[in-house]
């Protein structure tokens, strides 16, 4: 079988009009949401506490603020990398999402999201690192890829 089956983790979460929603879009909604707090925040001058107390640093995790672990991703501001991020997260992350179903999905894009903070944070014994706004789309791009091998992309 190719991966797809009837299952409901499999279908989409719901409809906007005749058009199929997925965990993938959910997500970009967020991102987007946070972007635009983000960008109204910066634009009245009191992005400095937001900014502070969401990104990830890696010597406040180290004292207790685990959070910082989930919420760096929240901290996004409006760039072309942060749209490109979410054109990959809606486009490769819905293709993933029929694949392997909406857990496996979800469970697939947490790791990409959890990773680089752990491993700033491992690295952030020897070198203090700071992160904010990476959401994990380029890892779904590797995943679709390494998935479908043979996929023409945008010219070919």
């Amino acid at each position: 079988m190719n991966g797809y089956s009837m299952s409901d983790d499999h279908q989409p979460l719901t409809y906007w009009g005749n058009v199929p929603l997925y965990a993938a879009h959910m997500l970009v909604v967020v991102f987007v949401a946070s972007m635009i707090a983000t960008a109204i925040l910066m634009f009245s001058g009191n992005a400095g506490v937001f900014v502070s107390w969401l990104s990830f640093d890696s010597l406040r995790v180290m004292k207790g603020e685990i959070w910082r672990l989930a919420t760096y991703g929240l901290v996004n501001q409006p760039t072309l990398w942060f749209a490109i991020d979410m054109v990959m997260i809606i486009w490769f992350g819905r293709e993933l999402e029929k694949f392997f179903g909406r857990r496996k999905f979800l469970s697939l894009y947490a790791g990409f999201y959890l990773l680089p903070p752990i491993v700033l944070t491992l690295a952030g014994l020897w070198v203090p690192t700071r992160l904010q706004g990476q959401t994990g789309g380029f890892g779904l791009f590797i995943a679709f890829a390494t998935l479908y091998p043979n996929t023409p992309m945008l010219f070919n």
